[in-house]
């Protein structure tokens, strides 16, 4: 059984595998047990002379009756005997039949059209299509909506871009794991540089330096994407506003991170003089004053005394240029707007493509078990087909027992009868004069029928199941033809289902055609 069947195949052929004939009918259960199971009727040919001696002696009255009810209480009973047997076989076959007329009726499937399996079929595959059709049509408007944008903003542009096209790799999530990647490596290595300048040791090191850093690495972005890519907007006051977003932020950066170093030179003096004078319990680097600081920053801003300032600088210098670049050409496309605007048709077109494959993967999986669904029903009519003609090989296998058990009965049934009946002349004949008048044989001794066996005619069932397996030849014919239509059927859905990357293409061309003759009927 299949684990999801097709519905438009739930009541078609065969629902459930074919399984055996097991009918499970003993002769048992129909009296034939023991000797007569296999035809003998239990009466010795030596007992019925000596019966039929006696009754010769006693003298039984002769009669010109050949009927059986002037026959011997001995050959009445073995008559019976024998009649018992016969129709303990006949009802035993007559069983036998009507199971096997059962069973090629349960396995005789209902007929299969094409036509209306094929109609079923695109019924069904039509309420997949229908599922996915709203979002199908709102992807497709969304995704027309945003190509219709993109291609406005780059005519708009187009001098500026230079067909230039945004990295699909830029992500906003890339650019701020970086930032605090680099974030961290400066706060650890500015942590180690500060842990001697103060009584907190390691932990009061870091907690300064990741607020040194998280200040230098905001600066360097802010500048990157408010400063450095609106210099290339086309518009002139957003230029100005960056170059002087920019200047700020660059000029700020370098003045925290030159502060920081002198700063930490300060630091470095302040602590070997508290070392010289003995003193160094009372030290703190914050008692230094910030103006101190910046007055000895100037008028050489580059003289550093201490090495450990030295690699502070150069450390904050290259996280703040990190942080610009990151800011001017990571987070987003260097022309303002454009990242946007090609990131939501990215993004449209993902969603439409999307969409459309989970329409082509319900729409597969739905071809792939109605495939499974005609190997199926093929195989199960084949089995079908073989397991009616196994039941009539059956049917002709018990029915040749039957007739070999019945014929046995007969033929002792008719011994035993000849022996009888020749005993009793015998005697008559040695006591003719003992017995006078009631010497002479009866009349039916003359005389001995031969049973007649049962016929066991199973024409019915070898109509019937002639007829099954006909039926179940057609299934397969309107199974194969079906089968063939439906390839042909599901390479044009492919087709209709394919990448829709063409589609776009038309789309963009048929809209740069309608803007370029709304153009030139404006200029006309």
């Amino acid at each position: 059984m299949l684990k999801r069947q097709v519905r438009w195949g739930a009541d078609i052929g065969y629902t459930k595998p074919v399984k055996p004939l097991d009918p499970k009918i003993e002769q048992k259960q129909h009296g034939l047990k023991g000797s007569l199971k296999e035809g003998e009727l239990g009466y010795s040919r030596m007992i019925t002379r000596r019966v039929a001696k006696q009754d010769a002696r006693d003298g039984i009255p002769t009669s010109e009756a050949v009927t059986e009810d002037q026959w011997s209480e001995r050959e009445q009973q073995i008559a019976e005997r024998a009649e018992e047997v016969r129709r303990n076989l006949k009802n035993w076959m007559s069983v036998t039949s009507s199971a096997v007329r059962n069973f090629i009726s349960d396995n005789t499937p209902a007929d299969i059209h094409p036509d209306q399996l094929k109609e079923a079929i695109k019924a069904e595959e039509s309420e997949f299509r229908h599922h996915e059709f709203d979002d199908s049509t709102d992807a497709k408007a969304h995704h027309e909506a945003t190509v219709i944008e993109l291609e406005s903003f780059k005519e708009r542009y187009g001098n500026e871009l230079n067909k230039r096209t945004p990295d699909i790799k830029k992500n906003v999530e890339q650019t701020m794991a970086i930032l605090i990647f680099i974030m961290i490596v400066e706060g650890c290595f500015n942590a180690l540089l500060f842990k001697d300048a103060q009584s907190s040791g390691l932990l009061g090191g870091m907690m300064v330096a990741f607020g040194i850093s998280a200040v230098n690495v905001l600066f360097g972005v802010t500048a990157g994407f408010f400063g450095f890519r609106n210099l290339n907007h086309p518009a002139t006051y957003m230029k100005v506003i960056g170059g002087v977003v920019a200047a700020l932020c660059v000029g700020c950066g370098l003045f925290v991170n030159f502060f920081i170093a002198h700063f930490r030179d300060a630091v470095e003096i302040a602590l070997h003089n508290s070392l010289a004078e003995g003193s160094l319990a009372g030290f703190s680097m914050f008692a230094i004053a910030p103006s101190d600081v910046m007055a000895g920053m100037f008028p050489n801003i580059f003289g550093l005394d201490s090495l450990v300032a030295i690699a502070l600088l150069l450390i904050g210098l290259t996280v703040f240029g990190i942080a610009v670049y990151e800011g001017y050409d990571r987070i987003s496309d260097r022309f303002p707007g454009y990242g946007r605007v090609w990131r939501k048709e990215r993004a449209a077109y993902e969603k439409r493509q999307q969409v459309r494959n989970g329409v082509r993967d319900d729409l597969s999986d739905f071809f792939s078990r109605s495939r499974m669904f005609f190997e199926t029903q093929q195989n199960r009519h084949i089995a079908a087909k073989r397991e009616i003609e196994k039941s009539i090989n059956m049917l002709e296998t018990r029915r040749d027992i039957a007739v070999e058990i019945a014929a046995r009965a007969g033929d002792q049934e008719r011994s035993l009868k000849v022996a009888y009946r020749q005993a009793h002349r015998r005697e008559r004949n040695g006591n003719r004069e003992r017995l006078g008048e009631q010497a002479p044989v009866p009349a039916y001794f003359d005389e001995i029928v031969t049973p007649n066996l049962p016929a066991f005619d199973y024409a019915k069932e070898r109509e019937q199941a002639n007829a099954a397996i006909k039926r179940i030849e057609s299934n397969i014919t309107a199974l194969n033809i079906t089968r063939e239509w439906m390839e042909q059927h599901i390479q044009h859905v492919q087709k209709g289902l394919s990448s829709i990357e063409q589609r776009v293409g038309e789309h963009i061309q048929a809209i740069r055609e309608k803007r370029q003759s709304h153009d030139q009927a404006r200029s006309a």
